[in-house]
């Protein structure tokens, strides 16, 4: 049963502490409580003197659209005339105490399920304090993905070997950093502390290792194409009118976009390592968490 227990988390800096969230709607459900959600969780705030902004917050959804407040405190939605639900977004360790207090089979087992969600998170805690530059490698697909991507990388040194005058490896590899996350290798090692033995790719996330050796095989393509067209191989400054004419179409924009919010944000929670070129994309705890917890 823990195995399909799969309860929506998500996180917020609280007073300086990184606490998570679940909706208690859900974990209502899960725990198969005979009484009705409203009903429930208000007996259990008042019975365990739960602190709303500490151990939970309420929201509305939609709330804003021109929806009425009654004397009662009930919201109602000024199109239909029905009551909007109250959602409650509580912290894990809420969870865990509701699921206890419940003491059935399921209740034992939620609660078993959300111990395991905080050993996990203080497990990559530890190894980003310990050793914040391998945080990346937790993710179980890595190394088959970084053995997959070094045959990307041969693909693009192997064109630019071919097809480009200039073999400047490094310079090419920069623009395509600035590119996607407005650092260069340079300024992202030294972010990492990494050695000169550090090979940087090895320290990347999973998915942006994805995005760069897709983008590398399709700019090959396109330099191959572009040096059999004229009948040589093109100069620097052609290498890079090619590179910006293949980056700037739509697609890469979209993975620009993405790729910059996982370096943003994965390195400002777990490795503590601040992007000020970045600071547009640090996530924060936001309404469309919220959604993701009351939809």
């Amino acid at each position: 049963m823990n195995e399909l227990i799969n309860i929506k988390v998500v996180q917020k800096d609280f007073n300086g502490e990184k606490k998570r969230f679940v909706n208690a709607r859900e974990l209502h459900q899960w725990l198969g409580v005979g009484k009705r959600f409203a009903t429930w969780i208000t007996d259990r705030v008042s019975k365990y003197d739960f602190v709303e902004d500490l151990d939970y917050f309420v929201s509305i959804p939609n709330f804003g659209n021109g929806e009425k407040v009654l004397k009662s405190g009930k919201i109602i939605d000024a199109k239909t005339g029905r009551i909007l639900p109250k959602e409650y977004v509580i912290s894990v360790d809420m969870a865990k105490e509701l699921a206890m207090v419940e003491n059935s089979e399921i209740g034992k087992k939620v609660r078993k399920y959300f111990i395991r969600v905080e050993s996990d998170f203080k497990k990559v805690m530890r190894i980003a304090i310990l050793d914040p530059k391998i945080i990346n490698q937790l993710a179980s697909e890595f190394a088959e993905t970084r053995e997959e991507t070094k045959d990307y990388r041969k693909d693009f040194t192997d064109c630019i070997n071919n097809f480009v005058a200039v073999k400047n490896y490094g310079t090419y590899t920069d623009m395509l950093y600035d590119f996607l996350f407005l650092e260069r290798a340079k300024e992202y090692r030294k972010l990492l502390n990494l050695a000169k033995k550090d090979f940087t790719r090895n320290y990347m996330y999973e998915e942006i290792l994805l995005t760069i050796g897709a983008f590398e095989t399709g700019l090959a393509g396109e330099i191959e194409k572009e040096s059999k067209k004229l009948g040589r191989k093109l100069t620097k400054s052609e290498f890079a009118n090619e590179f910006d004419k293949f980056a700037s179409q739509k697609n890469w924009l979209v993975y620009q976009k993405r790729a910059r919010r996982i370096m943003a944000t994965y390195d400002k929670e777990l490795r503590d390592i601040k992007h000020p070129k970045l600071i547009d994309y640090k996530k924060e705890f936001s309404q469309e968490d919220i959604k993701k917890l009351v939809g």
